[in-house]
């Protein structure tokens, strides 16, 4: 049966309409273990058309597992949030209580997570040395040192 789509190019019915089984068995583990696991949970589950269908846009499956993804990025954005505070907390106990050290490795982290990390400073030193050896003069023993002469062109 061929897949009818609607103007947003999902699929309304027909083929991809309704997810299988096997897929509403593998979203479930998915939510469960997490979104980085989808490859190992696609192999235990034996789901071989896992890239195909999950690439395969405006199917129920693609639109159930966006959801999914959706989801984990706004609880991964909340812990964020979350940690940001516990940071701030840690920064003002540590001022609190005079424990330098830790206050400033608090805000450290906190302006890494906001993206306001410094750039470390780079500077190139370049030396240039030229040396000219006359090895057809005769050498005086000044007990192991050479004697050179620096001469600025």
């Amino acid at each position: 049966m061929a897949s009818i789509r609607n103007a947003k190019n999902e699929v309304v019915t027909g083929r991809g309409a309704e997810l299988t089984s096997l897929q509403e068995q593998f979203l479930q583990r998915v939510r469960e273990e997490g979104i980085e696991h989808q490859a190992a949970i696609a192999k235990e589950l034996n789901y071989t058309s896992y890239y195909r269908d999950k690439n395969n846009y405006g199917t129920a499956f693609y639109l159930a597992l966006r959801n999914v993804v959706n989801k984990t990025e706004e609880k991964v954005e909340a812990t964020k949030g979350m940690n940001l505070e516990l940071l701030i907390r840690i920064r003002d106990e540590a001022m609190a209580n005079g424990d330098v050290k830790m206050a400033m490795e608090a805000m450290r982290m906190i302006n890494d997570m906001q993206g306001y990390k410094a750039p470390v400073k780079v500077q190139q030193t370049k030396i240039d040395v030229k040396a000219t050896i006359d090895l057809t003069q005769p050498t005086e023993d000044n007990g192991g040192y050479i004697d050179i002469e620096f001469d600025e062109d």
